[in-house]
Formats: C-alpha cells, sequence, structure tokens
C-alpha cells in the first residue's frame, strides 16, 4: 500500500513491479481500496484551494506557508523520522519548514531523520503516503519508523516507544493549523504558575533555538538563529480565537532585555474578579522575523474568595 499512492506512482527506482516484492506498487495508482479510502478521507479533510493542478509538473514549486494541515504514518520500526522527498535524494521546495518540524520531532524522540538531502537518507520509495499527502494535498507530511523491533514487544511499546513519541505528536498537532508558518517561530519550554496575594505568577520560557538545533553535528537552522522579541499570555482563549476585549497581557524578560535566541519571561496575572474553578491561560512567542510559534497552554485553579489568598496551590 504504501507505494501505491498517485504521486510518482510506478517509478521504478522506488517501487517495484513484481507482485511478490515488499515494495510492490499494484496494479495501478490508487488501485487498493484501503490506498482509496484514505486518499478521499485526506480530501475530505484537507482544503481543495491549496492543491496544485499538476503536482508532478509543478514539484519544484513551493507551497508556500499558509498551507493548512499535517499528515503522520506510523510505522515499525528503526528509529526514523522521514519526510519529503522519499521518492528522491533531494530536498522539496519547503524544505526549510519540512526540515524544521522534522528536526523539532527529534527533540522529542532522539530519531533520525530520512528525507532527501539529509546523511542518514536510506533509500528511494514512490508512491508513499508522505510524498503524496505533500505533492498532492500540500500538507506538512511525515512518517516514523517507531520502535526497534517490526512487532515491538508490549512491555516495551508501552515503557519506551509511547513516552517519547506522543509528545512529538501533541507538538505536530498544535502545528496543525499554519504547519509551515508557525514551526518557523520560537517554542515555550516550560510554564510554571504560583497562585498567590489575588494574582497568578506565570513563569515561561522561551525558545527560538533550543528545539529545531538539537540534533548533534547538524549545522544550526535558519529558523533557529532569532532573537525572542515578545512573549503574550492569554487568559481563557487561544490566541487563534483572541478578539478585542479578551484577556491578552505582554510578559516581562527578566533581565530586562530582548537581546537572545531564549528568554525567560514572567507575569502576574490578577485574579480579581475570576471565577473560582479551573481557567486556563495560554502562552505565545514572537521572534524578531515576526513568526510566532505554536501555542502553549495550562490550567490554574482558582480558590474561592481568591482576593485573599496566601501561598501556593
Amino acid at each position: 500500500l504504501n507505494r501505491n499512492l498517485d504521486f510518482k506512482w510506478g517509478d521504478q527506482n522506488g517501487a517495484s513491479s513484481d507482485p511478490c516484492a515488499n515494495d510492490y506498487h499494484g496494479t495501478s495508482a490508487n488501485s487498493e481500496p484501503e490506498t482509496q479510502a484514505v486518499v478521499e478521507y485526506a480530501k475530505k479533510l484537507f482544503p481543495e484551494d491549496q492543491r496544485k493542478d499538476d503536482p508532478e509538473g509543478q514539484m519544484s514549486t513551493a507551497f508556500g506557508e499558509d498551507i493548512t494541515g499535517v499528515y503522520i504514518d506510523i510505522h515499525a520500526s528503526g528509529g526514523y523520522v522521514y519526510y519529503p522527498w522519499g521518492h528522491r535524494d533531494a530536498k522539496s521546495p519547503d524544505n526549510e519548514a519540512l526540515e524544521a518540524l522534522g528536526r523539532k520531532i527529534s527533540y522529542f524522540n532522539s530519531y533520525k531523520l530520512w528525507a532527501g538531502g539529509q546523511p542518514d537518507f536510506m533509500y528511494e520509495a514512490a508512491g508513499d503516503y508522505s510524498d503524496y499527502m505533500y505533492g498532492a494535498l500540500g500538507v506538512a507530511s511525515f512518517g516514523y519508523e517507531i520502535g526497534d523491533d517490526f512487532q515491538q514487544d508490549c512491555a516495551r511499546f508501552e515503557d519506551e516507544v509511547v513516552p517519547i513519541n506522543l509528545p512529538s505528536l501533541i507538538y505536530a498537532a498544535k502545528l496543525a493549523l499554519k504547519p509551515y508558518k508557525d514551526v518557523k517561530g520560537p517554542d515555550i519550554m516550560e510554564i510554571n504558575t504560583r497562585v498567590f496575594g489575588g494574582r497568578v505568577r506565570v513563569r515561561a520560557k522561551a525558545s527560538d533555538s533550543k528545539m529545531v538545533n538539537s540534533i548533534a553535528g547538524f549545522s544550526n537552522h535558519p529558523t533557529g538563529n532569532q532573537i525572542i522579541t515578545n512573549v503574550y499570555i492569554y487568559l481563557d482563549v487561544h490566541p487563534d480565537d483572541y478578539q478585542v476585549g479578551d484577556k491578552k497581557w505582554n510578559m516581562e524578560v527578566l533581565d530586562d532585555n530582548w537581546d537572545t535566541s531564549e528568554e525567560t519571561v514572567r507575569y502576574d496575572v490578577p485574579t480579581r474578579g475570576l471565577s473560582s474553578g479551573r481557567h486556563t491561560i495560554y502562552v505565545q512567542a514572537i521572534d524578531s522575523r515576526g513568526y510566532k510559534g505554536p501555542v502553549s497552554s495550562k490550567f490554574i485553579d482558582i480558590p474561592a474568595q481568591n482576593s485573599n489568598l496566601r501561598g501556593s496551590p
């Protein structure tokens, strides 16, 4: 099935016409019912207006930063993250964003990057899902080769494979609205909160470089060298849904200077007038190129009579 997609289908450098081969491409593009089902679902899910008229003929044209959608295939095994191109050892026109996301995924699981133009490119795979979802539908498309065994034992899967991969999947999901744009922005590495004296003290760390430049032996990525210029905090509204009148504040940099790619920030959110119970704070950083990074969030619990609060929860 993973050679049956209608993008570079039948390329003998990355698939086989032998029905007995593991990489057999099928009788025709999208010939298998499973392939057809996935393709039809993806076409309903991802916007039609971001597709190219001639995907293979326009392979050298970038999709740009306004594309919506992330697709991730989960395979076993070997410890790799792969992304386009897969049918040839060459970088795609949107490689800056795709590589940035591949590197940030590797920050969580330490997997090697299997992609065109990378040192760990293993072999060509033509007509596969990753190239199709990117080349035909425009989405940020990835695959994982998880674990170290094709049939991983349950204990190792639950204790080792899941803990390093689930956070990376959640991270990728946070980027799904504008993956090619938001992945170039700074990441919120941690958020800490403390409720006291009628306010919630929020402390956060933002970095433009830590995740994207985490792979040993790789040069710094061009999206990971910018200065953090601002960090915003939102109360009970996601930044994408923010409207005038909603609660939003500029966080304060602790050393008084916005001058590095990593900054620690703080803000005291007033609790007077807030209802008791659970609220949500959202934090987002911006770099000197104007890129907003993915949003991170945390629950805060406001006790009753919060104006008289002392200590920490």
